[in-house]
């Protein structure tokens, strides 16, 4: 590659900032929520990693997502998701629209098999869906998959535990998400680009996904069925 094509390239990245010109419309993927996506100014960023951090898993956090899993899902594009708390509910996400066959469900070993499976999921396009290990990520390690979003220009969410507020993120969205009724969410904006820090929505988010197992309580081996990515595989 050229350097003037290294340069253009550069410049039509959404986290590039050019003095005295007006910034790029901001890529966004529709939430399916009209008032989400008023206040997130479009939608959810499609080249950057966002973070959501539930007061406790479950609360409905995943619900959130449905849509814009749905949507992806619908053309043909593969969404992944990376050491989920709970056995995903096949029913209820086939209910909900989802295409079963363009979902792939990866378990790491460690920190590190974590870190690779995520950055080549953001790379190869497909959506992420990723949830912290016990050794929360390093910010080098966020700012390495933030940056892998903005060159593939990939959306990715990371579910993060509410104690990961007290530490800095890279991230481009924040969002906590917090539950006191049933398919009600309030979401507290922590960190966005233009948006002052504790603006609130509350969401309806309607017939919620309920029916969910812990990967602890399932009688069968809960590996079978995944991918093992001791040793790369993802791309095969």
């Amino acid at each position: 590659m050229t350097k003037p094509e290294i340069i253009s390239s550069l410049l039509t990245r959404q986290d590039t900032w050019r003095g005295r010109s007006r910034r790029l419309p901001r890529q966004t993927l529709s939430t399916g929520h009209q008032s989400l996506d008023l206040l997130l100014q479009g939608g959810w960023p499609a080249a950057a990693l966002t973070e959501l951090l539930p007061q406790q898993m479950g609360i409905g956090e995943l619900s959130l997502l449905l849509p814009v899993i749905r949507e992806h899902g619908s053309h043909s594009h593969l969404c992944l998701w990376l050491d989920p708390p709970y056995q995903p509910y096949a029913p209820a996400l086939s209910a909900a629209g989802i295409a079963l066959n363009k979902l792939l469900v990866v378990r790491s070993k460690n920190a590190r098999e974590w870190l690779w499976a995520a950055e080549q999921s953001i790379r190869s396009g497909a959506l992420l869906l990723a949830w912290a290990r016990p050794q929360a990520p390093s910010y080098a390690d966020l700012r390495k998959l933030q940056l892998a979003a903005a060159d593939s220009s990939s959306a990715a969410f990371l579910f993060s535990p509410i104690k990961a507020l007290a530490t800095p993120s890279p991230v481009t969205l924040r969002l906590e998400l917090e539950s006191q009724e049933v398919n009600q969410l309030l979401l507290s904006v922590r960190k966005m680009r233009g948006v002052a820090a504790g603006m609130q929505l509350q969401l309806s988010l309607g017939e919620s996904y309920k029916q969910r197992t812990q990967l602890t309580q399932l009688p069968a081996d809960r590996h079978h069925g995944y991918i093992d990515i001791s040793t790369p595989r993802l791309n095969n």
